[in-house]
This record gives structure tokens, C-alpha cells and sequence, in this order.
């Protein structure tokens, strides 16, 4: 990466970003880059990084940015290079490079590359809040989580934890991480909290598949029914 700071301003080419760990990985992300231009940058207002993927390849994977139902981000996806296919709420939009594609929380979005090195950049924020950024151990949990080095993730996510202990999502993915290191009453324990919290978090614990190894247990049954 080149980079130049001269007084109030830092200076990046995307394209020599180093690639960051992709949050929740699978074989579906063959080819697929995320760039962490948020942390690579500093910036701490608005939340905002870059995808590239392949032809054939979803950059944008499929998501809205509902949680918990509560309407989270608008974000703005801009196409720097090649085309993508959107695919928002059913309708399909074409996108080649130097398109703008602005997407509502409630709307269900991914975006498919069309073209090699499609790169499309993320800009988001939720409307009438100010941003705040996850820590960055929260990153460096997912990292571990998808090398499977569980152990190494929980420790991670419990320092997130500590820095946000009022955040539902937070317990629930330190729960997952209990769960995947075979921490049965620490992950009890956790999901308690995100449960009491927030109610709607067993939503997410009715699917996840990180808890499958705790659902026989009859704490894990009491705190989702």
C-alpha cells in the first residue's frame, strides 16, 4: 500500500489496500476481497470498505441491514471497476463502472460480479445516529473464527464484550464462539445476556448453526422458547 499523510488528509489507492479477513467466509467467496478501508484509513464517522470478486462471483453477498428488527444502515454502493448485476428486492439493475446504487435498511440486496476485478466500494450509516465502530478485536474474532481457531476468536470477542456490554449481537456472538470451542456454560451464558437484553435475538439463535452442538441442552431450550 502507498500511502501519504501531509497535515489533515490521508492519500490511497484501493487496488493496493491489503485484502482484509471476510466476515462469516464460505466456498460461495471464491476470489472474493474485502478491503478495511474504514481502520486502513482512520475513519471513525461513517462506516465504509470495498469488495472485488471475480466474474460470476457475488461482491455484494445477499443481505438487508434489518437486525433485531431495527432498520440499521442506508448504504451507497459505488462501482469502481467493471459491471455488477444488483439484485434488489427483485429487480435487477445493471451497474458498470461509475454507477451509484443507493439501498435502503429494509431492502434485501447482493450484487454479482459481471466482469474479473469488479470492485464495488460500501459507504454506510444509520440515519439520525452517529456511527459507532465495532472495536477492532471484533475483526480480528471473525479472522480466527474462519481459520476455526475458536478458542482464539472467543478471546477475542470477549474483548468486545467488555467495550460494548450492552449490545445484544455482541453476547450472541460470543455465545457462537463458546459454542464452536466447546464452552457449553459459557455459551449459556452469553446467549443469556443477549436474550435479556434483546428478546428477538432468538431469532438468530433458532438458525445458527454455531449453536447446533448446545441446542439438546435444556438451558439452550428454556432461553429459546
Amino acid at each position: 500500500m502507498t500511502t501519504a499523510v501531509e497535515k489533515a488528509y490521508v492519500f490511497a489507492r484501493l487496488d493496493e489496500l491489503e485484502a482484509a479477513p471476510l466476515v462469516s467466509a464460505d466456498a460461495t467467496d471464491e476470489g472474493r476481497r474485502r478491503f478495511d478501508v474504514r481502520r486502513t484509513l482512520d475513519i471513525t464517522g461513517f462506516g465504509v470498505q470495498g469488495f472485488s470478486a471475480p466474474s460470476g462471483i457475488d461482491v455484494v453477498r445477499a443481505h438487508d441491514e434489518m437486525l433485531l428488527g431495527e432498520a440499521g444502515q442506508q448504504e451507497l454502493y459505488i462501482v469502481l471497476n467493471g459491471e455488477a448485476t444488483f439484485e434488489i428486492d427483485g429487480e435487477t439493475i445493471e451497474a458498470p463502472a461509475g454507477s451509484l446504487v443507493h439501498v435502503q435498511p429494509s431492502a434485501t440486496r447482493k450484487a454479482t460480479a459481471k466482469d474479473d476485478e469488479t470492485t464495488i466500494l460500501v459507504v454506510g450509516g444509520t440515519p439520525g445516529k452517529a456511527y459507532e465502530p465495532y472495536p477492532e478485536e471484533a475483526a480480528e474474532a471473525f479472522a480466527a473464527y474462519n481459520a476455526g481457531d475458536y478458542e482464539t476468536a472467543l478471546a477475542k470477542q470477549l474483548v468486545v464484550v467488555e467495550k460494548r456490554p450492552s449490545d445484544p449481537v455482541v453476547h450472541f456472538n460470543a455465545g457462537c464462539f463458546s459454542a464452536r470451542a466447546g464452552h457449553t456454560d459459557e455459551a449459556i451464558e452469553h446467549l443469556g445476556h443477549a436474550v435479556e437484553i434483546n428478546d428477538r435475538i432468538k431469532e438468530l439463535m433458532a438458525t445458527d448453526e454455531d449453536l447446533d452442538s448446545i441446542r439438546e441442552d435444556p438451558r439452550f431450550a428454556e432461553l429459546a422458547k
